[in-house]
């Protein structure tokens, strides 16, 4: 599923085996492994297309999985803070009764509690109370700077990281089910939004403490998960079409 950047907003599939190079280059909705960095993923894209200028449109943390859009030329990367900055839409499972120091399942357990497990009512009421814009406090392991110095790296040196709270809007918040030691959520959000840290608070409102079990990113504009390919399965076409100059 290859989108030429100046078809993003017709809905218009390019086939595999017709595609054809433009000077806007390229959008492609990558279904993003777990366990992977944002960052490998677009190295391996720029080893398999040959081309240097290659971006991505939106973080996903290593543990999450899910729409990766990746930008493939000098035009659909310059095109890609149009969906860095647009809303997107997650699946989030929340684990209850444990607390983490990253606020997901890589971190060091810093907390566990006994709890109750809530019913469906007391959930929806909870998930309420967190829609529409809301002040949110990211988490200590983060890339964002404070003095040019990532979060993350001031946290891993035990520092006391205490980041900003900042305004967020979470427009849909939605229980999709309930699981052995949580529940299931889909969120539609704004950018900036921290879904480490909406587990992280909707743990501390219950009262047992919560963290991210996973996270699948769904859609970012208006590309969605059915529509990405799998990354393996991209990276073989490109190697193959790189041949054949298709991407320069």
């Amino acid at each position: 599923m290859i989108y030429s950047s100046d078809q993003m907003s017709r809905d218009n599939l390019v086939g595999r085996g017709d595609a054809v190079p433009n000077r806007e280059g390229w959008i492609v909705p990558v279904n993003k492994p777990a366990g992977m960095t944002s960052f490998e993923v677009i190295r391996r894209v720029r080893r398999a297309t040959g081309v240097r200028k290659v971006g991505h449109g939106g973080t996903l943390d290593p543990f999450a999985e899910g729409v990766l859009l990746v930008g493939i030329g000098r035009g659909a990367t310059r095109r890609l803070d149009t969906f860095l900055k647009g809303d997107k839409e997650y699946l989030a499972r929340v684990a209850l009764g444990i607390v983490t120091d990253t606020y997901d399942p890589t971190g060091r357990i810093v907390e566990r509690n006994e709890f109750e497990p809530p019913d469906e009512e007391a959930i929806v009421s909870l998930l309420q109370r967190f829609e529409g814009e809301i002040s949110q406090t990211p988490p200590p392991f983060s890339a964002l700077k404070v003095n040019g110095v990532r979060l993350y790296k001031l946290a891993r040196r035990g520092e006391d990281v205490k980041p900003k709270p900042r305004r967020v809007t979470l427009k849909e918040l939605e229980l999709q089910r309930l699981t052995a030691d949580g529940f299931e959520i889909r969120v539609v959000c704004s950018h900036g939004t921290y879904i480490r840290s909406l587990a992280h608070d909707i743990g501390r409102e219950i009262g047992c403490g919560a963290h991210l079990s996973r996270l699948v990113r769904t859609r970012v504009g208006e590309y969605t998960l059915d529509q990405a390919v799998e990354l393996d399965d991209f990276l073989d076409e490109a190697v193959s079409a790189s041949g054949g100059d298709r991407w320069k």
